[in-house]
């Protein structure tokens, strides 16, 4: 166990290391254009607001605070591993052959690849949004075990849909429009559920992608109930794991790549 999570940490600096092998400047600039995208999305809830569009009793400061973290944690609510470009040419293959298992291994390419995108925007973002103001407190401590599970949570969704893309025969292009569209829509993390009309929100927040990043953000701002999303998290990780494991070891036998 021990020598498996200093092969996990290892992996985890490499992929660290890996995210400036195109240049700090490229990294640069995709940020700003994250930052872009962040600071208009504020300044639209913004002229709503003060509009007076009814937001469901929402305050700007929760507007706010859950728009930023929605970009801070964006990693972390919607877990994107490298194994469907890996089924594509063939490095999946590989994962076979090291003393370790294949989810860890993705698991451990992923946090690793986190790390610059967390110091660069993330940790930037956040320091501006105190510097003008923003109060940035959660409104209890049920986030920080939401979101834990919803990093779970998320591992499991995508490896169904690496799952989906097997069985599709690495049509990539598709299962990845299929799911940019449901996540845009189902996770919750560009309009918050909590603003959405005839309550649709208190359905959509219970489904496996809606508490994905709904779930972490509405309890951070004080718009969801712990007593209900935190078992839902948890249900939902029980349920869509063994599926995940199954349709894995069901589809593994099905996987194509370059090379054959």
């Amino acid at each position: 166990m021990k020598k498996q999570w200093k092969a996990s940490l290892a992996t985890m600096r490499l992929c660290l290391k890996e995210q400036s092998y195109f240049g700090f400047f490229n990294q640069l600039a995709q940020y700003l254009l994250r930052a872009g995208a962040l600071a208009a999305l504020i300044m639209i809830w913004r002229s709503l607001f003060l509009q007076g569009v009814d937001l469901e009793g929402m305050t700007l400061n929760q507007l706010y605070v859950y728009t930023i973290l929605s970009t801070v944690l964006a990693p972390m609510l919607n877990i994107w591993t490298p194994i469907s470009g890996w089924l594509h040419d063939g490095a999946l293959l590989g994962l076979y052959q090291r003393p370790a298992g294949v989810f860890s291994q993705l698991a451990a390419h992923t946090i690793g690849g986190w790390g610059m995108r967390l110091l660069c925007l993330s940790l930037p973002v956040t320091v501006i949004a105190l510097v003008c103001g923003v109060d940035m407190r959660p409104s209890g401590p049920w986030f920080f075990l939401s979101l834990p599970l919803t990093v779970a949570q998320g591992f499991a969704v995508d490896f169904l849909f690496a799952c989906l893309l097997i069985r599709l025969r690495n049509l990539e292009w598709c299962v990845h429009c299929l799911r940019e569209a449901l996540t845009a829509l189902f996770t919750g993390s560009l309009i918050p559920f909590a603003a959405l009309p005839w309550g649709l929100g208190d359905w959509l927040q219970l489904s496996p992608l809606g508490t994905l990043a709904g779930a972490p953000l509405a309890l951070y701002t004080g718009l969801g109930d712990p007593a209900v999303l935190l078992p839902a998290q948890l249900l939902w990780n029980l349920i869509l794991w063994p599926l995940a494991i199954y349709g894995f070891a069901a589809s593994r036998e099905r996987m194509v790549s370059y090379g054959g």
